[in-house]
């Protein structure tokens, strides 16, 4: 049990975090498109986009929070071939190629948070229920607005020869809307040293609600051809490191 005692009055945080995200268009990994392409980049050429997120935190009790910010990553998408043997050239195996693109995206969420778990290590005040270590682990839940950035980077006409095959894709991508919504879940750990909080780790999956970019790709893989459109709202999953800076604790109002 994860004792605050006298501690246990509201605090104001600010949470300033770094971190990495990876995102998908929609059904990347449900059969979108036609074999041999994928809509989803691969282990030989999985990316991660930079995070940065600044969020006002407002820690209720023990065990509820809300926060409210800002967070600025990439709105992106990916895909890849492997030549299929039946249509290779190489007289070993068939080619691979991908390719992925992004748009930087501005987000403002609003979460809401609850402590489903908490663990304490060496109590070193038995009255003030003071511990050397303290984690606790909340579960998270919230939502908020897109908002599209820049143009996109490296988008266009993609491909050409490799060593043996030919893989083209051709891509025109085409912003649907500027503003989008998104729902948001996931853990966040925090750890304590002598009662007050000095890091959190958060590790989220965000799903896109509407189509925020359209992305049609024409490829063609040496004598063969196909075409799909790829939907992108900005679903995926992230992990940032923060770290909290009280701003103000709350004094208890005094009962009866």
């Amino acid at each position: 049990m994860f004792a605050l005692g006298a501690k246990a009055q509201s605090k104001l945080y600010l949470d300033l975090k770094l971190g990495i995200s990876h995102n998908e268009a929609e059904g990347a990994y449900f059969g979108k498109g036609t074999k041999p392409f994928k809509a989803h980049s691969t282990l030989r050429d999985v990316s991660f986009d930079e995070q940065a997120v600044a969020m006002l935190r407002l820690q209720m009790r023990e065990k509820w929070s809300i926060a409210a910010g800002y967070s600025g990553s990439a709105l992106a998408w990916s895909y890849s071939l492997q030549m299929p043997q039946q249509y290779t050239v190489n007289p070993y195996h068939g080619e691979w190629k991908g390719h992925g693109a992004s748009l930087y995206m501005h987000q403002l969420p609003l979460l809401v948070s609850r402590t489903i778990g908490a663990y304490n290590l060496k109590e070193i005040d038995t009255i003030r229920h003071t511990y050397l270590a303290s984690f606790r682990l909340d579960a998270v839940l919230g939502g908020g607005l897109n908002r599209i950035g820049n143009n996109c980077l490296e988008c266009g006409q993609l491909g050409g020869g490799l060593l043996y095959d030919t893989i083209e894709f051709r891509e025109t991508p085409t912003v649907k809307r500027k503003w989008g919504g998104f729902l948001i879940g996931g853990v966040t750990a925090r750890f304590y040293r002598l009662g007050k909080e000095r890091l959190n780790l958060s590790v989220f999956y965000t799903q896109g609600l509407t189509d925020m970019v359209l992305v049609p790709v024409d490829y063609q893989y040496n004598s063969q051809r196909g075409f799909t459109t790829l939907h992108v709202r900005g679903t995926g999953f992230s992990a940032t490191l923060g770290i909290p800076i009280r701003l103000k604790t709350f004094a208890k109002t005094p009962s009866g």
